[in-house]
């Protein structure tokens, strides 16, 4: 694209030499405080070098203006890139702790179905032993 535009400037050049070469003729130029005799070829290369000056400097400054731009922009991702290992590294550290609990809560549930099982055995035992007594009592109360 860049090459276009040169050779574009470059074609645009060309032809206002050629237009100020044909026009030899001396033509008065009237200032705010004066006037002066001039050639119109003269008149013309100076007012395309002074527009070419002029949108140098623009070229110039956007240039500049952009390149400001550009390194907040830097500045801001840096800190966004920053701040996103932050929250990831937050994310990891959370989600450990998550499994850790979950590990934990596991396991006291395993210790407590391991105690219940094992109160569960005692009653039945208590209750098996009770029933037997009972019935030891009823055959002792036939047998009398």
């Amino acid at each position: 694209m860049r090459m276009i535009f040169l050779i574009l400037a470059l074609l645009f050049g060309l032809i206002i030499a050629v237009a100020a070469i044909i026009n030899n003729e001396v033509v008065t130029v009237n200032y705010l405080f004066g006037q002066v005799n001039l050639p119109l070829f003269m008149l013309i290369l100076g007012s395309a070098f002074a527009g070419a000056l002029f949108m140098g400097s623009l070229g110039i400054f956007r240039g500049i203006r952009n390149y400001m731009n550009s390194q907040g922009d830097r500045g801001l991702r840096k800190e966004l890139q920053n701040r996103v290992k932050t929250l990831e590294d937050e994310k990891k550290k959370l989600e450990d702790e998550l499994r850790k609990q979950q590990k934990e809560r596991e396991e006291a549930a395993a210790k407590e179905y391991t105690a219940l099982e094992d109160e569960k055995k005692k009653l039945e035992d208590e209750l098996r032993k009770q029933q037997k007594e009972h019935e030891n009592t009823v055959e002792k109360m036939h047998d009398s």
